[in-house]
């Protein structure tokens, strides 16, 4: 299964790939903005969901946020469900695939 949790450094450093990879330009504001709300939860967000988790190799990206998507999506949780879906399109995922995830969901 692997080291659960990498060293800080790796930890940041996956981080950055990772949330570049999901929100491009804005993932530097993102954690700006969360770090002016609170430096420790900023912090904790880059190295827990996204340095730790994010980065392991055992799922794709693409499926880590669809995962994500039916996950806020059934806790209601938009502001984070909109940026899972930007997220999950600058991925590679589809919107078709998206809608039909909607679909699928609203189903169970």
């Amino acid at each position: 299964m692997g080291n659960l949790i990498p060293d800080k450094d790796k930890r940041i450093s996956g981080a950055n790939e990772i949330g570049k990879k999901l929100y491009k330009e804005n993932w530097q504001s993102l954690i700006e903005n969360l770090e002016s709300l609170d430096p420790n939860f900023a912090e904790f967000v880059k190295e827990i969901p996204y340095g730790s988790m994010y980065t392991r190799k055992e799922l794709s990206i693409e499926y880590r946020e669809i995962a994500a998507i039916t996950a806020l999506t059934q806790l209601n949780l938009r502001p984070q469900l909109k940026s899972h879906i930007i997220g999950a399109l600058n991925v590679g995922v589809k919107k078709t695939e998206i809608l039909d995830l909607f679909l699928h969901i609203a189903m169970i």
